[in-house]
């Protein structure tokens, strides 16, 4: 009876496993950055110069000449709401509630001892019901998120002028279910009590008829005495309170809200070297062109079930930009580098678009909500030698959502440690200011052999906490 309502709450809940949407990110997918917590605006690294700061590439050690990442890939989890465990202990009690269900089942020609049970076995139904209903409730608007990110670079590095062409896309979906139910099952839950109990007390030839069936004197026409007044008392108190006939109905409430963004990008970095009484900076710029695809969709629960009710058209918007990052560095000769970067200078607002919920495919879109590309501002400090780099980089600015997420605001602090310029180890800390539960810690390693005409390097960082997990990895050459 109930049992098709919990197949789709389930499926519904299921779905959420591969549903989110982050804030957009600052930093890029780079290994060594996210292992040193996301410092990069003043580490000297030529190939992550266009994600962090263009200046770099005129602030860098002039031994590196060139630099060519192949690819560069990552990507990152989070799940606020811990429902990889709830999900489990969801489907736990769904079998546990199917299973009640399929115990009331009496069939055609049932025994005195089984309509004997059947009050027990009905109270067992409605705690099995307001047990998955407490769990679904602990389960809505609570997202479960993710992103994926790949790049490749090719870098030349200069004093005077530095170049640098980068391509990468990154993408970021995610969902929340909306739960909208609660009052219905709790009101089924109440039902099937209350008729439990109206059956174990019934009255007039019905209880006559039930209690020789107890009693295991009773004839067939007793037995189908008690079983009718159990189908009345069942289906008289659930039509009474107004609940759902669900082995009729699909009128379920529960929305799932799905949101996802996806950005292209292709820039050429520019920088270069001034000297201004006897102080040498850098100034460098990224002119990039970009592509944004931006999906939102607000589905029923029934629909939500299957993937063919998603038709991308639908829920799709397409925008094409053009924006700019600006930066500027300073190298110390005793090590120190500081740096400065505005990303995406010229503010943008880009539109959600969907067709409204429930309705036919090919409709007419409208305005769900907005992107909001501002300016992004970030300062950062490093010192560096031959065998150690420490940094550390602050965001002036917050980070506005793609839709589903909370704004953020790092500061990240990071370090790695050069073993004879062919091994590194790194570690760092990313701490949200807005929000202490993205905070993580980040380890990674790369190794460098020399090779004569060029130097290979491959590098892996992970990052997380108990609810967060990211990793990326970069193969590259400097020559």
């Amino acid at each position: 009876m109930q049992k098709k309502y919990f197949k789709i709450a389930a499926t519904t809940a299921l779905l959420l496993s591969s549903a989110t949407v982050l804030a957009l990110p600052f930093n890029s997918f780079d290994p060594r950055t996210m292992a040193m917590g996301g410092a990069g605006v003043a580490v000297d690294d030529p190939s992550t110069a266009p994600f962090f700061n263009p200046a770099l590439l005129s602030a860098t050690d002039p031994t590196k000449k060139y630099s060519i990442e192949l690819p560069v890939i990552g990507a990152r989890a989070y799940d606020p709401g811990e429902l990889r465990t709830k999900l489990d202990t969801l489907n736990t009690n769904i079998t546990a509630l199917n299973n009640s269900i399929t115990a009331t089942n009496l069939g055609s020609s049932p025994t005195s001892a089984q309509i004997a049970l059947l009050p027990g076995r009905m109270s067992t139904v409605s705690t099995n019901i307001t047990t998955v209903n407490n769990l679904l409730n602990s389960l809505s608007n609570q997202p479960i998120q993710g992103e994926f990110g790949a790049a490749t670079v090719i870098g030349v590095p200069g004093k005077n002028y530095g170049f640098a062409f980068y391509a990468n896309a990154w993408a970021a979906v995610g969902g929340t279910l909306e739960y909208n139910d609660s009052t219905t099952l709790s009101n089924l839950s109440t039902s099937v009590s209350s008729a439990a109990n109206a059956l174990s007390s019934t009255t007039g030839t019905a209880a006559a008829a039930c209690t020789a069936v107890q009693n295991g004197t009773g004839t067939s026409a007793d037995i189908s005495t008690c079983l009718a007044a159990a189908s009345n008392i069942a289906s008289t108190l659930v039509n009474a309170q107004g609940v759902v006939n669900f082995s009729t109905s699909t009128q379920i409430a529960s929305k799932i809200h799905l949101r996802g963004v996806i950005v292209s990008e292709a820039g050429l970095s520019v920088s270069h070297g001034f000297v201004t009484n006897n102080h040498e900076w850098s100034l460098g710029v990224t002119p990039k062109i970009m592509q944004l695809q931006l999906f939102d969709a607000l589905l029923s629960a029934t629909n939500g079930s299957s993937t063919s009710a998603v038709t991308g058209s639908d829920y799709l918007a397409k925008y094409n930009a053009y924006n700019f990052d600006l930066g500027l560095a300073k190298s110390y000769n005793n090590g120190w580098r500081t740096g400065f970067v505005i990303k995406n200078v010229i503010p943008q607002t880009f539109d959600f678009k969907s067709i409204a919920s429930g309705a036919a495919t090919g409709s007419a879109q409208s305005t769900t909500g907005t992107l909001n590309m501002k300016p992004q501002a970030r300062v950062g400090v490093s010192r560096s030698n031959t065998w150690s780099t420490v940094a550390f980089d602050l965001d002036l600015t917050q980070n506005d959502p793609a839709g589903l997420e909370n704004k953020s605001q790092y500061a990240a602090l990071g370090g790695e440690l050069s073993a004879w310029g062919w091994a590194q180890i790194r570690a760092g800390y990313r701490a949200d200011l807005l929000n202490t539960a993205r905070n993580v810690a980040s380890v990674g390693l790369g190794i460098s052999p020399r090779i004569p005409y060029f130097k290979p390097h491959l590098d892996i960082g992970v990052a997380g906490n108990k609810n967060e997990v990211g990793a990326s990895l970069r193969l590259g050459f400097n020559f």
